[in-house]
């Protein structure tokens, strides 16, 4: 009796591990092994007309501003469900960024941020917006 008072706590936990365990594990499914409803992006930047230090710059920022993201997971294009294609295009005074968003190689939106190069801080942060707020919808009405 005194033995069985001992052990029901121990169960207690033990259970308790158990369900944490369950609830931790995998999805299987996956090949990943990933639990996640953010959804698999890829990104491929190409300076097209664009050969200046300011439009590398700017591709950095870009990439910095994705990895800070939370939205989804950025992986190869191989791995990819979602890819984005962007393109850096400069004259003289502007700056132009197209993005071509695709779901599994077919095109699915494409967005075209423009202005000045004086400006380019903003639009690295319009374009990281738009892409979020287009991405997220997109998979969130596909599922």
């Amino acid at each position: 009796m005194d033995l069985k008072r001992k052990l029901i706590p121990v169960g207690i936990a033990l259970a308790m591990v158990a369900v944490l365990f369950i609830s931790w594990t995998p999805n299987w499914d996956s090949p990943e092994w990933m639990r996640s409803t953010k959804p698999f992006v890829s990104f491929d930047f190409n300076l097209d007309r664009a050969d200046s230090r300011a439009a590398k710059e700017l591709v950095i920022d870009i990439k910095n501003r994705l990895q800070v993201r939370h939205e989804w997971h950025v992986v190869k294009e191989k791995e990819s469900q979602w890819q984005v294609q962007t393109t850096v295009t400069e004259d003289a005074t502007h700056v132009q960024l197209d993005a071509s968003v695709l779901k599994e190689g077919k095109p699915v939106d494409h967005l075209i941020v423009r202005g000045e190069k004086a400006v380019a801080n903003e639009l690295a942060d319009r374009l990281v917006s738009l892409l979020s707020s287009r991405i997220e919808k997109a998979h969130k009405d596909a599922d």
